[in-house]
């Protein structure tokens, strides 16, 4: 069968890059830009069948995140940012309620680690609920069935194809899918969703039907930027062009060993402080990592690795405990003081 490549977009939403003409899909498939080679089998058995010289450190060295317990959404006042473990976060906006990545429990073959920080039943007037992408460890349809339930006005802001099958799930939830560059806006509010260096796949053969990404979003003069699942590439330097540099850098940092087989996929604690370094980022807040077991460095590790470089290159970090209450604020950053 000849290939063929079409370009994908929701025509009816604003795309702010105006070279884009939409994401390329090869036979209904999506690619990156850069390392669109994905790992087969024999990498996965490789990976799996090589020796971890960190393997005796995580049987032995027990860690798990500090927590706050949030017990209600009522002690959060004004623009603010909660880290609920792994990629999940819950913020609030000007004005608006919006829960990224959320996943509440244990995915499919692997047990949650670090406990998770509220009850899920206190996530209630929710205006906006976004998945990077179709992963397990980002879309849990049990956790989205609980924010669907108690919050009937949510509205899902995704990637192509990713709506499409929530929308099978919960046939009444209001659902706006986009591709790179696509932007969703209200009074003193923007979402947009941005390019991401990753994949996706639920199943055996659906990879690369469901469009992964990142986000930025804006609201009362601060811009935060999440960056989803990621490798490292080109992307990060485009920030600053279409928005000015954000005032905060949600970026991962684990799952990250080995460094030959992550790489195309998850940036580590380093590439993460060298995006945010590209993107002026004035305060860069670390996630995906302490929740769950994917790779070979222990829970540990990535923090760890992550503080000390961020010591070493003099960059401004935030590393935010599970359930506690980070208020966000408009940043002075450096370009803003030349």
């Amino acid at each position: 069968m000849a290939q063929r490549i079409t370009f994908k977009r929701n025509e009816e939403l604003k795309t702010i890059h105006p070279q884009w003409r939409g994401n390329p899909s090869l036979n209904g498939r999506f690619f990156n830009r850069q390392h669109k080679h994905q790992h087969g089998v024999g990498s996965i058995l490789k990976w799996r069948l090589s020796p971890n010289p960190q393997r005796k450190e995580k049987r032995t060295v027990k860690w798990n995140p500090p927590i706050h317990p949030l017990k209600s959404l009522k002690d959060i006042e004004g623009d603010a940012l909660v880290w609920l473990g792994h990629n999940s976060f819950f913020m609030q906006l000007a004005g608006k309620r919006i829960m990224l990545d959320p996943v509440f429990g244990s995915i499919p073959f692997v047990r949650r680690q670090s406990k998770f920080p509220a009850k899920s039943c206190i996530f209630k007037k929710i205006d906006y609920l976004l998945i990077s992408h179709d992963h397990f460890d980002h879309l849990n349809r049990k956790s989205v069935g609980v924010l669907v339930k108690n919050n009937p006005e949510m509205t899902l802001f995704c990637g192509l194809g990713t709506g499409e099958l929530i929308k099978s799930w919960f046939p009444t939830l209001k659902v706006i899918e986009a591709g790179w560059y696509q932007q969703i806006e209200e009074e003193n509010f923007k979402i947009t969703f941005l390019p991401a260096q990753h994949w996706s796949k639920r199943s055996m053969h659906d990879g690369g039907q469901r469009l992964w990404g990142a986000y930025m979003i804006q609201g009362d003069g601060i811009s935060v930027y999440y960056s989803g699942d990621t490798g490292y590439s080109t992307h990060f330097t485009e920030i600053p062009s279409l928005f000015g540099s954000p005032d905060y850098a949600l970026l991962g940092i684990g799952a990250y060993k080995p460094r030959w087989f992550m790489r195309p996929n998850h940036i580590s604690p380093q590439d993460a402080l060298t995006a945010s370094q590209e993107m002026g980022a004035a305060v860069t807040i670390p996630m995906h990592y302490g929740t769950f077991d994917l790779s070979d460095e222990p829970l540990h590790d990535p923090p760890k690795v992550f503080k000390e470089e961020a010591n070493e290159r003099g960059i401004n970090i935030l590393v935010p405990e599970l359930g506690e209450i980070v208020q966000l604020k408009k940043q002075i950053k450096k370009q803003d003081n030349l």
